[in-house]
């Protein structure tokens, strides 16, 4: 699901159907403006302007519902943030893949609007040892045959899996189940945590045992999006009342509706309605930067506790030329705490000589402890250890989700001690008041863009009472 930076370019500007408030409007109390109401139907206030929160908002806008949607940032998008730093290159930053292209919700969103997608090659894929050796194609086959078996065993193992155990013993138990031994079990062994660190933004002693068979994954293709996937919440928040710059202080709710307090470029202001949908990050709700009133129950707030906030951080590296061959997918086992272990190449899906890799979890932490600069030399020394004349890039970009403080991290995490009944309990609504969405409310989707799409349409739902 999870990287922003202060960029030059956005790809778009969000849209805005807000009205301009009159000369002589200078009251703190603001009566919000938004689509017009239909017979019958109130007024919410949407709190974030991400997939989740303008899937929300456009259901309900059709449904006749006046909506407000208020965005503490200067663009909408969330964690999706597609910018242009390079040209003929759309970086996204945050969010970027499709997981499983069949069936998949946000499918429907993407043929809506017409996005162009892409697949990387997977036969290209090139694997080298901590030296920087190439392996041979059959060993590489032979390593990635030994990962599935091992996921195939901890998918049965988890079972019944206690809360308190973690996805390390599920793996050490796959091991000893699977008979893997030597360099066959060392290179399974870091793969697997690779792919853990990468899907859950978290080593696998935090992440919980029990999340192995959590999740439902579509069929068909992982695709990307060559021209940023920022144009599917573009196309959201088509004719949506979104306002921007509008940080979100307090949210309070009573018999009569919510007040939702947010900070302004031009002051403090008051907005009130009917309800309220939130949406914000996992991270964010970590942090105790909303206040509300009343407190939030006691199950929604242990929820947010025992979540687990994911870090998972992208370096984009640009160059003259390639110098790395065919291969669209890269691997590099043995590197200093895991870092650098995914490369993807943009030259036949974007035709630029570009480099990304994900770090996630204590790579990700590691990383987070150098300067920028650091950052680049450390991959570079990673990469001509398989490349030995690897030219410097012309330019870099770097994220830092967890340091964002409208994001506070990539994703959620089914952590060790949590389960889904905390996922349940934090979208569970208050007094028919408060609604949340999000991927992290989400059970069998989290940490995806689709969860977040069905985690707004399902609070839309609610609201709407057509759940």
């Amino acid at each position: 699901m999870a990287d922003p930076a202060d960029v030059s370019e956005e790809t778009t500007e969000a849209p805005t159907t807000e009205a301009p408030v009159a000369e002589e409007e200078t009251a703190r109390e603001v009566e919000p403006r938004g689509r017009e109401a239909g017979a019958g139907r109130g007024h919410t206030i949407v709190v974030g302007a991400g997939m989740a929160g303008l899937a929300a908002a456009n259901r309900l806008a059709d449904a006749g519902e006046r909506i407000t949607v208020v965005e503490a940032r200067d663009r909408i998008g969330g964690r999706v943030h597609s910018i242009r730093t390079w040209e003929g290159f759309t970086i996204d930053a945050g969010a970027s893949w499709m997981r499983g292209e069949e069936n998949n919700p946000l499918a429907v969103l993407v043929r809506e609007v017409g996005a162009r997608t892409a697949v990387f090659n997977r036969s290209t894929e090139t694997a080298y040892d901590p030296k920087g050796r190439r392996f041979l194609f059959d060993r590489h086959r032979r390593n990635m045959e030994d990962v599935n078996l091992l996921h195939e065993h901890m998918y049965w193992a988890n079972v019944g899996a206690d809360p308190s155990e973690s996805m390390e013993e599920g793996v050490q138990q796959a091991l000893y189940d699977a008979n893997l031994v030597r360099a066959r079990a060392r290179d399974a062994k870091e793969i697997v945590h690779r792919i853990i660190e990468a899907d859950h933004g978290a080593d696998a002693t935090e992440v919980a045992f029990s999340s192995v068979a959590a999740l439902h994954e579509f069929s068909g293709d992982d695709v990307v999006f060559p021209d940023g996937m920022s144009q599917l919440t573009d196309h959201l928040a088509r004719g949506l009342d979104v306002r921007l710059d509008h940080v979100v202080l307090g949210i309070s709710h009573d018999d009569e509706g919510v007040s939702v307090r947010v900070d302004t470029p031009e002051g403090e202001e008051t907005l009130t309605a009917d309800r309220v949908l939130v949406t914000l990050p996992l991270g964010v709700l970590k942090a105790g930067q909303v206040e509300f009133s009343p407190d939030l129950p006691g199950d929604k707030n242990d929820a947010i506790e025992r979540l687990g906030n994911g870090r998972l951080e992208k370096l984009f590296l640009l160059f003259d030329e390639v110098f790395w061959g065919d291969a669209e997918v890269l691997v590099h086992l043995g590197t200093q705490e895991g870092t650098w272990f995914h490369w993807y190449a943009g030259q036949r899906i974007r035709g630029v000589p570009v480099l990304v890799c994900r770090n996630g979890g204590n790579a990700a932490r590691f990383l987070a402890r150098m300067e920028e600069g650091d950052v680049v030399e450390h991959a570079m020394a990673s990469l001509r250890s398989m490349f030995r004349k690897a030219p410097d890039p012309v330019d870099h970009y770097l994220t830092h989700w967890m340091e964002d403080p409208f994001a506070r991290g990539a994703f959620s995490y089914t952590a060790v001690g949590s389960g889904d009944g905390d996922r349940e309990a934090l979208a569970e609504p208050v007094d028919e008041r408060l609604f949340f969405a999000g991927e992290a409310t989400e059970i069998e989707h989290t940490a995806t863009v689709h969860g977040a799409l069905l985690s707004g349409l399902r609070a839309a739902d609610r609201i709407l009472g057509t759940e």
